[in-house]
Order: structure tokens, then C-alpha cells, then sequence
């Protein structure tokens, strides 16, 4: 008896192949995006902890500010004491690196309650023109001025702040914002 072997055609290649790259392409949609989650999370993280710095600020009724560098991905709450700012070393304010892939802008109002008296900002908070809004603290660390300030009301100028993923052109952006100075939300949005 003759064995005869069966080749496949090439339509049939050509069909398994299609087959192969819709299970591919249906996967693909499937399966999140770890960046997006990323973004989220940090923008979870940092809503919360202003939220926490509101309650730390009423609590103790200090003056407490937001600082963000992102030359060196990262943001710490430092305290107004003793005529200048100083770092935060309670547990949930303090210094937290972001991935280098993160970028935080910050668009804050400005004081005009105490600009109306004529009063200077910076005289306020001790800031002199000289020291670039740099003061050192009692362990010789720099500290800036923040941009976003907490009061020990709780209240805060109202600002925007944006949480980006620079990594992918079509990264997600999440927004902190509070346009009053008092109600504080969270919301994702388009970049």
C-alpha cells in the first residue's frame, strides 16, 4: 500500500497565519498597559497625601507647602517653622521619588487674601530675593519654597496639578485640582 504524505497548501498557511494574528492583535487589547497603572497610582497616592497634609495642617495649625522638583523625579511637604521651610519627616509626607518617567506640573493661584494688605508673599514666608527661594534647615538640607501652599485652616489657593506619563506619546495624564481652595478632586484626562 502506498503512504502518501499530505503537504499543507498555501492558502492554508496563509489562513492559520491570519488566525495566529487576530488571537495576537484580540490579546494585545486585552492586556493592560502596566504605565497606565503606574500613573495611576502615583496620582492616587499624591491626591491622598495632600489630603493628609490638609488634615496634618489643621491638626497642628501649621503652614504647610507642596515642593516638586522634577529634575530629580520627586515631591516632599515641608513645614513653615521658625521663619523658613523645613522637610517633613512624618511618615506619610515625606520625600517620595517618582519613576523617571513622571512628570508633575503644578499651576497654583495666587495668595491675593494676603497680597490685598499690600503685603509681599515673600515677606511673609520669610523669602528673601538674595537666596533664590532656598533656605537650609537644622540638617544642612536645601529647601525651596513650595509652590503649593497648605494653610493651618486647612484652606489652599486653588490650583491644578497635573500627573504625566512622558514615557509614550499617548500617555495617560491624571489631574489633582481644587478651584475653590477647599473641595480637592481627582480625575483622569486627555493629555
Amino acid at each position: 500500500m502506498l503512504s502518501r504524505s499530505r503537504n499543507f497548501t498555501l492558502v492554508e498557511v496563509m489562513v492559520t497565519m491570519a488566525v495566529i494574528g487576530m488571537l495576537a492583535l484580540t490579546v494585545s487589547f486585552v492586556v493592560p498597559d502596566r504605565r497606565d497603572d503606574t500613573v495611576e497610582e502615583t496620582s492616587r497616592m499624591l491626591y491622598e497625601r495632600i489630603k493628609y497634609a490638609r488634615e496634618y495642617a489643621m491638626v497642628r495649625n501649621a503652614v504647610l507647602g507642596l515642593r516638586i522638583e522634577n529634575d530629580d523625579p520627586s515631591y516632599r511637604f515641608v513645614q513653615f517653622t521658625d521663619g523658613r521651610w523645613q522637610n517633613i519627616d512624618h511618615r506619610g509626607l515625606r520625600n517620595t521619588e517618582l519613576d523617571s518617567d513622571i512628570t508633575l506640573n503644578i499651576e497654583a493661584a495666587d495668595l491675593e487674601l494676603l497680597q490685598q494688605d499690600g503685603t509681599e508673599l515673600d515677606s511673609v514666608f520669610g523669602v528673601d530675593d538674595d537666596d533664590d527661594n532656598v533656605r537650609e534647615d537644622s540638617s544642612s538640607e536645601r529647601v525651596s519654597t513650595p509652590q503649593l501652599f497648605i494653610f493651618g485652616s486647612g484652606d489652599l489657593p486653588p490650583f491644578e496639578l497635573q500627573v504625566r506619563d512622558n514615557y509614550t506619546l499617548s500617555g495617560v495624564t491624571w489631574h489633582i485640582r481644587s478651584k475653590d481652595g477647599i473641595e480637592v478632586s481627582l480625575q483622569r484626562g486627555d493629555r
